[in-house]
């Protein structure tokens, strides 16, 4: 489904233009070579369908009960957010309220900043930042605040801000989340989701030594470093609960670079062990839930992504953030771990190693990414996380919802939508009664919804249990509603009264 998306702007809705414009050209990993889940997996790997539609093939079966996944019935809690670098006119928070977005991820706090000399707090250092999160909290949003960067005095690698904290520095690092949660958890402010570094599942020789990720990572550990993280949990946990009871803690966004239970040929995946090495620290009762970041990869034709790294694929698993999340569901479940919640708080589909190469620049390309939006929006709740974040607003290797001027791009139109038609809605599982169609159904006050979208690129004509009372496009747009439909890769929205 190739739509204009600037003739649908020009007509059908009003444009946000807000006079200040940022390109925001960095991102969570802006050195990281290429991997094998990017583009340099040819498509014939992955068994990747012709982009040619097919004729379509037809199927008259209905979901039943038994079609739809196991995962049982979830409350719908507003869980669509978005990144950005700051929460002002700039960073582009007026252009989030709009989308729908719940919940905002801005650029960390750094520790480095306000504690340049032990004991010593420069609480003037964060004037921009506290602007930033009273503005948020007068718009209702709910703000993901990252804390990292070692200052000197308390590096347990000398020369890395992003790495791990000595052992005898613990106690400090404890002492000043205390004097900041207690600070900003209370209005104006009213931060309670506290997420303790980014990345930190890489090892200090990897990155430079002010990276905005990791690096808490040890190559020479079997659980690379995740034990000492853990340690700085324990030390840390009943401070910020001492400081603000409702306050939750998260493990900080994991990379998860590849799968450890199916490393790719030539990896071990050691760095995503890191989670494991806190639970077998015994840190699973210091934390309230686990940050992880999951991207897929466009492999240069419309609807085609993938992320070898964890076997995930447009046409087979879905998007990766699928395969992360049960892993680490499995993996807490394995220790005993239980009523953690988990947030994908990086999640994007990325094009090119800068976003500026030829195929990250067409329609294509844009209308995949609004596919992919209305993908991980649907497959996100069927599976519990409390939050799925797209990073970012302005993008990263192209994964931006809105422009350098801030008008929006055709994924910030199926986010809006995805953010309207989601909401209140309680996931009823996974439907898989139609054969090369993907799809999740949800309970919605008085109705019903499913959203569909084919699995290989072929139209399949499918016949609904009813005649829906709505049926529209992954952009909003209404399509005539019946009970006979086409399915093509573009998700759609079906609604039913009850």
């Amino acid at each position: 489904m190739a739509i204009n998306r600037t003739t649908r702007h020009i007509f059908s809705r009003i444009v946000l233009i807000v006079g200040a414009s940022l390109l925001f050209t960095g991102g969570c990993l802006p050195d990281r070579a290429m991997t094998p889940g990017e583009l340099t997996l040819p498509p014939s790997t992955l068994s990747v369908a012709s982009s040619t539609p097919a004729e379509p093939t037809e199927t008259s079966l209905g979901p039943t009960p038994t079609s739809l996944g196991a995962s049982g019935s979830r409350p719908w809690l507003p869980h669509l957010g978005i990144a950005t670098t700051s929460l002002d006119q700039r960073g582009g928070l007026d252009q989030m309220v709009t989308a729908g977005a719940y919940w905002a991820r801005p650029d960390a706090l750094l520790w480095s900043e306000v504690e340049p000399s032990r004991g010593l707090r420069n609480w003037g250092a964060l004037s921009d930042l506290e602007q930033e999160l009273r503005d948020a909290s007068r718009q209702g949003m709910e703000v993901i605040l990252i804390v990292h960067s070692t200052p000197a005095w308390a590096q347990h690698v000398a020369g890395s801000y992003c790495g791990p904290i000595r052992p005898d520095a613990l106690e400090d690092f404890a002492a000043f989340m205390r004097d900041l949660v207690a600070r900003y958890s209370a209005a104006p402010f009213n931060v309670k989701y506290w997420e303790l570094w980014n990345e930190p599942d890489v090892d200090p020789a990897l990155v430079g030594p002010r990276s905005v990720f990791g690096c808490w990572g040890d190559m020479g550990d079997a659980y690379y470093g995740g034990g000492h993280y853990a340690e700085m949990l324990k030390a840390v946990y009943p401070q910020i609960k001492a400081a603000d009871p409702q306050a939750k803690v998260l493990v900080g966004g994991l990379m998860l670079d590849c799968s450890p239970e199916q490393p790719p040929e030539g990896q071990t995946c050691v760095a995503s062990r890191f989670l494991e090495g806190v639970l077998e620290a015994e840190g699973g009762r210091y934390f309230d839930g686990v940050s992880f970041h999951a991207y897929d990869f466009y492999l240069g034709e419309i609807g085609m992504h993938a992320n070898a790294n964890w076997h995930s694929a447009w046409n087979t698993s879905g998007p990766a953030l699928i395969a992360k999340a049960r892993y680490l569901t499995s993996l807490m479940a394995s220790y005993g771990v239980t009523e953690k919640f988990l947030m994908s708080t990086e999640t994007a589909l990325l094009c090119g190693r800068s976003g500026k190469e030829q195929p990250c620049q067409t329609e294509a390309f844009e209308n995949s990414k609004a596919y992919y939006v209305a993908q991980v929006a649907s497959a996100s709740a069927a599976e519990g996380l409390k939050a799925v974040v797209w990073y970012s607003l302005h993008g990263w290797r192209a994964s931006g919802l809105v422009d350098r001027n801030l008008e929006p791009l055709p994924a910030y139109d199926a986010y809006q939508f995805a953010s309207t038609a989601l909401r209140d809605a309680v996931s009823q599982g996974q439907i898989t009664a139609f054969a090369g169609v993907n799809g999740y159904a949800f309970e919605r006050g008085e109705g019903r919804l499913w959203v569909l979208w084919s699995l290989h690129g072929e139209t399949h004509l499918i016949t609904l249990p009813s005649e829906p009372a709505a049926v529209y496009d992954v952009y909003g747009d209404p399509l005539e509603p019946s009970a006979n439909l086409e399915v093509s890769l573009g998700p759609i929205y079906i609604e039913w009264e009850q």
